[in-house]
């Protein structure tokens, strides 16, 4: 499929229908009631008729009936400027959120969270269906009061609260299936051996041997499985004038589609609300999390036990297990648990080993491997609401988030050879983190005739504690089933403690005129303990203004235009997420590691390191036409950091961070919403949003380069960020063609000296989008209701490594079926070269892919009962289908894929990582 000629279909589509439906529409319809509705900002709300900034809200009821684990999956698709990209398929991985795109090279570009006024960088474990609505701050007038937090867009998270009158019992659950999208074929049985045969013909020794005899192994079938949803939410809301209570229980389990990955969460949440003298309110919310996530290697090549590129890899002469072998007289063998050499007989359970390759095992080996991460988190916030004066309230709050971590690591010292050979190895991984937040606010509001006047005056104190304390060892007593340092003959135990602590002073005022013409000033004070004396301090002002035309005389009963709006800002963030916490002092550790040597770590003092400071510029326009059925939003913005933070070089003694360089990022966002037929019975409502982005590094001082992303397989970083190009470019050789004489891989000879050199490399590749897309309909006929959302992505490059594992043909793995077309004459023409060539062990673009997709990402059908059983108020079933199809031309098993999503600016990259899945499920919601 022609991906543009898709998108191109779907807004046609759209707009022809919208339009229509509108002509169409008779004077009887409905009409909307034009109400002041209040939109969040920070510390605060303002009328929406008079918002100055780039801001969006998203309801809950466009993710409600979806499956998911993670708030940004919630806002994939339905938010314009907001790409949300799930690194794989894999339970409760993380969830990639960037509003506006990339801002940093090394610092953290992900949004503030705001949850009931406590603030975190760390979503996970929210329960979703505790949410009620979402505000997503994305330009820096409205995110410049979060100071150095704010520089990656702030999303204020609302949940539900209890209400006055009859109490409110709800129930929902829902179950599903999983299945992996399978569109990756790799060689047969005689296929292998064929190409085995050019490789290297010894090789065939070992595959005929007639212990293997009869042994065809279907590691697809072995490792992939279907996996299971299932989740259960039970809440409870009660209230009178004097004291509301809402309260939650949750659970949601998550069996992946190849073991062990498994995510399980239990969830616990009540929000307070009291009136407890005319003057004084009190408000708290106190949150439980506890999640267990069971960890599937993927993101790597089969020398680090990736189960993914292992199952393609392994070919199918080999066995599960040992015992499985077919032995003939004396070849009974197993390794020995000292040297991991062969002896005597294979002992039940082991695993077989790889004949060519001992530490190359097979999947269900490394599915062996015990990676256990049990989290407890406590989320709390506590605030008042003291009316000081007319129009005069002071807000103190107090908010205090706890996460408690611990990791598990163990591979056992009998059943597979790598354990063997270490005797038993493993980890515990210890994280505690402590965040204490102190907010006071002042708000003063003032209306008189035309005049609207809001100030906000705060100061926040904040808190931060981190410890790691890690203990691994090796060697263990025979039988040890799980990792326990007491039982260690070689230990290593580190212990780190952080602590981190800021001051900020911040102000906001908002003058409208005649609800026509609107400005507002905004600044924050930050002072930071992890930079030196001098450096301590930034300023981040913000200033923005908003002209509601439809509200002149001329404009203010026109029968088409309804609203007329434009905004225009100016504002400046910060980031201090990549500047260490002790930054400004020479720290050296020296630690004694058993018999693995020593370990040796040095900071080097960097007493002039300051915040990265992102200017941002955004002008926009909101328009509603036929009493605000159609609404249209569009912003242009200008987004320049300054001050980014560099690792600087300093040979063997490690690098010294500088604020050395700059980048930028612009773009174009649109959004429409249409009530294309709005009847008693009958109702059709549909939105688009589109994004056009883009960003490159504008200057690079003492290091021309930063190289990222190294591929195991080839020896080499993948990506490059460089002046003039876009943040994670790919770098390499440029692919001419085969040789049809010697089947070698020959490359373009770009610095034209007439031989192949590293001068030929060049960038090859761009994984950031021209544009994303997400389209939105939702239909309703009397008690059914059906909702589709489809996403896009068009003009983004992906780099498939897993493509290296797969088709480079230079040792005994298993290849994909496109090797099939290899060169094997003198005179063929063909683009894949002979076996076991080296000329093809070089990054280059022959692995760059189109990443472009259309994804029907979500299909929900159901039907509303009302007042089916006694006691049930109503009930609501409904079927879910989510990441149904996807259109690309992407060879893998799904473009949206980012397998080095913990490494800060780098994405767009397929490694062996854990396949995206299709998912139905089967869900109810009852109200009592």
């Amino acid at each position: 499929m022609n991906i543009k000629k898709g998108l191109g279909l779907i807004a046609v589509l759209y707009f022809t229908s919208s339009f229509q439906a509108q002509i169409k529409s008779d004077s009887s319809a409905i009409k909307e009631k034009k109400i002041d509705e209040v939109v969040l900002i920070g510390y605060g709300g303002i009328k929406k008729q008079n918002l100055t900034s780039a801001i969006s809200t998203l309801k809950s009821d466009a993710f409600d009936n979806r499956p998911i684990y993670n708030v940004g999956q919630a806002l994939q698709g339905s938010v314009a400027g907001v790409t949300v990209v799930q690194a794989s398929g894999k339970p409760g991985v993380s969830i990639d959120v960037k509003i506006r795109g990339n801002n940093s090279i090394s610092s953290g570009v992900n949004p503030l969270y705001v949850v009931d006024g406590i603030q975190t960088f760390d979503i996970s474990g929210l329960n979703t269906d505790d949410i009620v609505s979402m505000t997503i701050l994305k330009d820096a007038t409205s995110t410049a009061i979060y100071g150095i937090n704010g520089s990656g867009g702030v999303v204020i998270v609302t949940t539900k609260r209890g209400k006055g009158g009859k109490p409110q019992l709800n129930f929902n659950a829902y179950w599903g299936v999983s299945k992996s999208v399978d569109n990756i074929d790799v060689l047969n049985m005689d296929q292998y051996k064929a190409l085995m045969n050019e490789i290297n013909p010894a090789f065939l020794n070992t595959i005929n041997n007639p212990r293997y005899q009869g042994i065809n192994t279907n590691w697809r079938d072995e490792i992939f499985r279907t996996g299971f949803d299932q989740n259960y939410n039970v809440n409870y809301s009660f209230g009178n004038d004097k004291v509301r209570a809402y309260t939650a229980l949750g659970y949601q389990g998550i069996a992946g589609i190849i073991e062990p990955a498994q995510f399980d969460r239990v969830s616990a949440k009540v929000n307070l609300d009291a009136n407890i003298a005319k003057w004084l309110k009190l408000n708290a919310s106190l949150n439980y999390i506890n999640t267990k996530l069971n960890n599937t290697n993927d993101n790597a090549g089969v020398a680090r036990g990736g189960v993914v590129l292992s199952t393609l890899n392994t070919p199918e002469f080999l066995p599960i297990y040992g015992s499985q072998v077919n032995f003939i007289n004396s070849d009974a063998t197993v390794y020995d648990q000292t040297t991991g050499e062969v002896k005597d007989g294979y002992k039940p359970g082991q695993f077989a080993p790889n004949p060519f390759q001992s530490g190359w095992e097979n999947p269900v080996a490394f599915q062996s491997r015990k990676n256990l991460t049990n989290t407890q988190r406590f989320l709390s916030n506590l605030g008042l609401e003291v009316t000081l004066a007319k129009n005069l309230t002071w807000k103190p709050q107090v908010s205090y988030d706890i996460i408690d971590s611990v990791n598990d690591q163990f591979i056992d010292n009998y059943s597979s050879v790598y354990g063997r050979q270490e005797k038993g190895l493993g980890g515990e991984y210890n994280y505690l983190y402590k965040d204490l937040n102190i907010e006071n606010t002042l708000n003063y509001k003032l209306k008189h005739e035309a005049h609207d006047l809001d100030l906000l005056a705060g100061l926040q104190i904040h808190e931060r504690n981190t410890e790691n304390h890690n203990y691994t060892g090796n060697v263990f007593p025979a039988g040890t089933t799980d990792f326990n340092y007491d039982l260690a003959t070689y230990q290593h135990e580190v212990l780190q403690k952080e602590q981190l602590r800021e001051v900020s002073y911040f102000g906001r005022a908002i003058y409208t005129f005649e609800n026509k013409y609107t400005i507002m000033g905004v600044f924050r004070y930050n002072g930071s303990s992890a930079l030196a004396p001098g450096n301590k301090w930034g300023f981040f002002p913000g200033v923005s203004a908003a002209w509601t035309i439809s509200n002149e005389n001329f404009l203010k009963d026109n029968p088409t235009i309804s609203e007329l709006k434009l905004r225009g800002g100016w504002g400046k963030t910060g980031n201090a997420s990549g500047i260490p916490t002790y930054s400004h002092f020479n720290l050296e550790r020296l630690t004694e590691l058993g018999p693995n040597g020593t370990w040796y770590t040095h900071q080097w003092d960097s007493s002039d390191l300051g915040w990265e400071v992102t200017t941002d510029t955004n002008f926009g326009v909101d328009l509603g036409l036929m009493n605000n059925r159609i609404k249209l939003t569009a912003d242009v913005y200008q987004r320049k950091t300054d001050d980014l933070i560099l690792p600087i070089g300093m040979g063997s003694l490690g690098n010294i961070l500088k604020n050395v360089g700059s980048m930028e990022n612009k773009g174009v966002e649109f959004s429409i919403n249409t009530v294309n037929f709005k009847r008693e019975d009958f109702s059709w409502n549909s939105g688009l949003n589109i994004s056009f982005s883009k960003n490159k590094v504008l200057s690079m001082n003492y290091m021309p380069t930063i190289d990222k992303a190294f591929i195991e397989t080839v020896g080499g970083y993948l990506v490059r960020f460089s002046a003039e190009q876009p943040i994670s470019s790919f770098f390499g050789y440029q692919f001419d063609k085969v040789d049809p004489t010697t089947g070698d891989v020959l490359y373009k000879d770009l610095n034209g000296n007439g031989y192949f050199d590293t001068g030929d490399r060049t960038f090859i590749g761009n994984p950031t989008p021209d544009y994303t897309l997400g389209f939105t309909n939702n239909f309703k006929y009397k008690n059914w209701y059906l909702d589709v959302l489809v996403t896009a992505s068009q003009g983004n490059d992906v780099y498939n490594a897993t493509r290296f594992d797969l088709e480079l043909m230079n040792d005994f793995k298993n290849q994909s079926t496109v090797v099939l077309d290899r060169w094997t004459t003198a005179g063929q023409i063909t683009n894949i070269p002979k076996a076991n060539t080296s000329t093809a062990m070089y990054i280059s673009d022959r692995f760059v892919e189109d990443g472009s997709f259309v994804k029907l990402k979500n299909v929900t059908l159901g039907y509303n009962f009302n007042n089916p059983f006694k006691g049930v108020s109503k009930l609501n079933v409904y079927l879910t289908g989510q990441n149904l199809y996807t259109w690309t031309d992407y060879t893998g098993f799904d473009p949206e894929v980012n397998a080095f999503n913990t490494t800060n600016g780098v994405f767009g990259i397929d490694y062996g990582t854990y396949p995206q899945v299709r998912t139905v499920i089967l869900g109810l919601k009852a109200n009592f």
